[in-house]
């Protein structure tokens, strides 16, 4: 539903105290929000989904459960980026909330794998 991409180097010109004083460390954010219907994706299959993603795409993952209420992902590669997933159980809804950190000024591989994992839970949810 929703992808946004930042640059918190970009935030600091923009006058934001937090962003400014992270741009002598540039990295880029791809965010992504979406709400699937619980009957369609469970948190687990979407924490085994995200998993499989980051395996192919040769990330390092930890998969940790919180059963019934939330399931999260998280890894990266040293020096890379990382990634952070939740899998939220909210009421017969899942929400997936996927975060790619890129260690650089621009959208990289991190980025790049938040976007097929979240394309990858949309499909196993069609």
């Amino acid at each position: 539903m929703k992808a946004v991409t930042l640059s918190l180097a970009a935030l600091g010109f923009i006058g934001l105290p937090a962003a400014s004083q992270a741009a002598d460390q540039d990295f880029t954010l791809t965010y992504h929000v979406e709400r699937i219907p619980a009957a369609k994706l469970s948190i687990d299959t979407c924490g085994s989904v995200v998993s499989e993603v980051a395996e192919k795409a040769g990330l390092g993952a930890a998969l940790q459960s919180f059963p019934g209420q939330l399931v999260t992902v998280q890894g990266g590669t040293s020096g890379s980026g990382a990634f952070v997933v939740q899998c939220i159980a909210v009421d017969a809804t899942t929400v997936a909330v996927v975060q790619g950190f890129d260690y650089q000024s621009t959208k990289g591989p991190l980025g790049d794998a938040a976007d097929q994992m979240i394309a990858a839970l949309k499909a196993e949810a069609e």
